[in-house]
């Protein structure tokens, strides 16, 4: 019988990582994130691939949302971020410029742009963040202050 190739729980033998799979009902169930301070923004987010919970060892990858009227503050990092919107309307704002994007669209962040997404009313964002780092809790997010593993 073969054994399985994927998994999202750590290797415990620190060999190479293989493939993670995670299936609709794992991640369903995995817990939302959210900021502890509002001025940064009522953004949720599930973290999907991050180390040590995941294989993964170069990227990590995570679902957000934006509720109506919600924001997720103006903000820098210096890895390079993508966002995949995987549904909704709203806008990202990338180094002063703002937009307008929905359910299909990509962007590429540069590494230290400023940016942040913003809904109107009447407008939900959902989308795919990943980043070039084996664990999430690496990104620094430089708002007013340097707050650690947050989106």
């Amino acid at each position: 019988m073969e054994k399985p190739c994927c998994s999202h729980k750590q290797h415990d033998s620190g060999a190479a990582p293989l493939p993670v799979l995670m299936d609709h009902s794992t991640i369903t169930n995995l817990a939302e994130s959210a900021f502890p301070e509002p001025l940064y923004g009522n953004v949720t987010w599930q973290t999907l691939l991050s180390r040590p919970d995941t294989l993964t060892d170069s990227m990590c990858a995570g679902l957000a949302t934006c509720p109506p009227e919600g924001f997720l503050a103006l903000h820098q990092h210096t890895q390079a971020e993508i966002y995949y919107i995987l549904s909704g309307t709203g806008s990202v704002e990338i180094d002063g410029k703002r937009h307008a994007v929905s359910g299909g669209s990509i962007l590429w962040i540069p590494g230290d742009a400023v940016h942040g997404v913003f809904c109107g009313p009447g407008e939900t964002l959902h989308w795919l963040y990943v980043f070039p780092e084996a664990r999430f809790e690496d990104i620094i997010y430089r708002f007013q202050e340097p707050i650690k593993s947050k989106l």
